[in-house]
């Protein structure tokens, strides 16, 4: 179970992202770095240590992708593709548009899913799902997968549709509106990881799930694992923030100081670990 929310701008930039990724506590993953795909396109994200995808990422020719599952019950028994390869398909640049690259990707081979694309050099956003719910404004539909074009605003993504109004959807929401209303960036920084560092257990697993932004399962040995924040400034680029955590006795504790990249979609250079940028923009 993940969480995303974000913004995007009037110029088709992320101005912020905000996201926990929750996996089994047992599964390997690598934490954000640079890494190159097999047709030489650099991409900044985590890694699945299994089947090797990403559930976000971006990438040196200006894509950005963001992936969740969607939830069913009973559990759909595992199909022949990892979702996270959806990410690394459309980062690797081989489609020129959404079309195209849901065209070559047959949305019934892999389990139930969210993909967010988005080419900022179009620019372009688009919300997909292979397991659309009835009813949905869905306009968008290509082999199998179904959406809507998305403008600038505030999204957010759990595990089923766009924007389902579960309470911590719409309490990230809130904390994204904050933000954007906060002049200087590293109290933003602040208002977004308190609103993913929000816990509430919840009467049953379920409510736990709905309701609570940082998910801890120990008796299933499930939870957040990883925040990803992300934050475009005009004169600094997109600045990517990740904390990782690992269980300690039953307890979920951060592994170690967050690790920081910067890129700026014109060759992607790194930064150092540490806190996030704290640069400001050249316009309000």
């Amino acid at each position: 179970m993940c969480l995303i929310g974000w913004v995007i701008a009037d110029c088709g930039y992320p101005r912020w992202i905000a996201s926990n990724r929750d996996e089994s506590w047992d599964r390997p993953t690598q934490p954000l770095h640079v890494w190159a795909l097999p047709n030489g396109v650099r991409v900044c994200g985590g890694r699945d240590g299994v089947a090797g995808g990403s559930w976000l990422a971006v990438a040196d020719n200006g894509r950005l992708a963001m992936l969740t599952n969607v939830r069913a019950w009973p559990p759909e028994p595992p199909r022949q593709r990892s979702r996270g390869d959806l990410v690394l398909a459309w980062l690797s640049g081989a489609d020129a548009d959404w079309a195209g690259w849901a065209s070559r990707q047959a949305a019934d081979a892999v389990n139930g899913c969210n993909v967010v694309l988005a080419d900022v050099h179009r620019p372009e956003w688009v919300w997909l799902s292979n397991r659309p719910q009835r009813g949905d404004q869905v306009p968008l539909q290509r082999n199998g997968w179904h959406g809507r074009r998305l403008g600038p605003g505030v999204y957010t993504l759990s595990n089923a549709v766009l924007d389902t109004p579960w309470p911590k959807q719409q309490s990230l929401a809130a904390a994204l509106h904050q933000a954007l209303g906060i002049p200087h960036s590293q109290r933003a920084w602040s208002v977004l990881e308190q609103g993913l560092q929000q816990y509430e257990a919840g009467a049953s697993i379920d409510e736990h799930i709905r309701r609570s932004a940082f998910v801890h399962l120990p008796q299933r040995r499930w939870g957040t694992r990883s925040r990803l924040m992300a934050h475009w400034q005009d004169d600094c680029g997109l600045t990517l923030c990740e904390q990782t955590y690992v269980p300690q006795q039953g307890v979920a504790v951060p592994d170690g100081p967050p690790r920081c990249l910067t890129i700026d979609w014109w060759g992607m250079p790194t930064s150092s670990y540490g806190s996030p940028s704290t640069c400001q923009p050249s316009r309000a």
